[in-house]
């Protein structure tokens, strides 16, 4: 017969002990690669959103400009539209720093506006010649260009003259040549400068476009994370259609500020960036070359490792708050202002 017998009081302990040493390696184990997959996690999204946005902007502010016939002088633009939809869409890009009642943007944030055209090819109807004024608010195009439709504000140019309108009817899309009418409440304004309003008049050599204004911008989404901190997005606005927006293009940006290249004095390359606080004020935005864009990043949460990460953005160094931040940038050519 076998005799039996259990485990001593001392090997009992030291067996616990043991287990208790392992059992602890394995928690360390576990939480060293939670921690890295957190801090990995919050910097791959934000790597990625930053790198969405800075492609995003550039393929949108990039083209500014391109058909709206910003090559002509301000003062042979002549304004008709008087509604808020046509503010600055004769110049190609322009900006401003929203403030502390901006509804929209995030307060000391840049706003960039960018306009260009549909790029239809439309012209004014061969058998047209026309006067825009308030009593001949009619008008035919050659061809029918989505952009051609109620609230929409149209550019009709030449070479020398240009004029905005606001659309009054809706264009038939079946017609070869789709009649536009002006005629509206929003069409009053004879805002022009080097032509009289009773003198412009257009013939088939004129081109009908169709203009898209858009503000980029950094707005609070109305949502906060688990902390409680706000979280932004960069957003678009679509200041022309009736459908304006605003619409969130990706979250996670918290802060965008915006600079302006302007030639130098031989005429070839970028010396200096300003603010467009320093554009309007020497009224030069038909003088820039290339647009800076800085980004300021932030993780959706806290992320280990953040919370004594140093960041200076725009000159203002950020408090730390637990989330990771990054810093982006990227320089932007106005393809329609490179000689």
């Amino acid at each position: 017969m076998i005799k039996q017998r259990g485990l001593s009081l001392v090997e009992l302990m030291v067996a616990m002990l043991i287990g208790l040493i392992i059992t602890g390696a394995v928690i360390q184990v576990f939480i060293s690669n939670k921690t890295t997959f957190l801090m990995q996690d919050g910097m791959s999204r934000v790597q990625e959103n930053g790198r969405f946005a800075l492609q995003y902007l550039a393929l949108e502010i990039r083209p500014a400009g391109v058909g709206v016939g910003v090559r002509l002088p301000e003062e042979s633009i002549c304004q008709v539209a008087e509604s808020d939809m046509v503010e600055n869409v004769s110049m190609a890009i322009s900006g401003y720093t929203a403030g502390t009642t901006d509804t929209t943007a995030v307060p000391g944030t840049d706003v960039v506006n960018v306009t260009t055209t549909d790029n239809c090819g439309a012209w004014l109807a061969e058998s047209e010649s026309f006067k825009p004024s308030i009593n001949n608010a009619n008008f035919k195009a050659n061809m029918y260009c989505s952009g051609m439709k109620k609230g929409q504000a149209l550019m009709l140019m030449d070479i020398e003259k240009a004029v905005i309108i606001e659309v009054n009817n809706s264009p038939s899309a079946g017609s070869a040549e789709p009649t536009i009418n002006h005629s509206g409440a929003n069409n009053v304004g004879a805002e022009c400068g080097g032509f009289k309003f009773s003198d412009m008049v257009f013939d088939s050599t004129a081109r009908v476009v169709s203009l898209s204004n858009r503000s980029y911008f950094v707005r609070y989404t109305g949502r906060d994370d688990a902390q409680g901190n706000p979280i932004n997005a960069l957003a678009v606005r679509y200041n022309l259609s009736e459908d304006a927006g605003p619409y969130d293009i990706v979250d996670g940006v918290e802060n965008m500020q915006v600079r302006y290249g302007m030639l130098d004095a031989s005429g070839v390359g970028v010396d200096e960036y300003l603010s467009a606080a320093a554009i309007e004020a020497a009224n030069r935005w038909g003088d820039v070359q290339t647009v800076r864009i800085d980004l300021l990043l932030t993780s959706d949460a806290q992320t280990p490792g953040a919370q004594q990460q140093s960041i200076t953005f725009n000159g203002t160094a950020v408090a730390a708050d637990g989330r990771f931040r990054q810093i982006y940038s990227t320089v932007i050519a106005l393809r329609n202002r490179i000689e």
